[in-house]
């Protein structure tokens, strides 16, 4: 799901409006553009010969989530998604 919400100074000029809309239609598109994106993406992560692949240098805050998810759960060092029911067998037992 994607949000937005617009914060404008008023101006109920004509050439305002004019280019206010024109900025949701850009919007509109860059959003659905994004959403087929992601859904690619995730089909892609779910198939069986998906392999999680380097980060880029300049992902800065993402490497430091994956290391922050790494140290929590172990099997997210994996290069391969843990079989169905894993995190049952992961919790401990009491």
């Amino acid at each position: 799901m994607i949000r937005e919400i617009a914060y404008v100074h008023p101006d109920a000029r004509r050439e305002m409006k004019a280019a206010r809309y024109l900025n949701w239609r850009i919007n509109r598109q860059v959003n659905k553009e994004d959403t087929d994106l992601i859904n690619r993406v995730q089909a892609g992560m779910a198939s069986s010969s998906y392999e999680a692949g380097p980060l880029g240098a300049t992902e800065v805050c993402l490497r430091q989530f994956a290391r922050k998810l790494r140290a929590l759960a172990p099997m997210a060092r994996e290069r391969r998604a843990p079989a169905p029911g894993w995190s049952h067998s992961a919790q401990p037992q009491s």
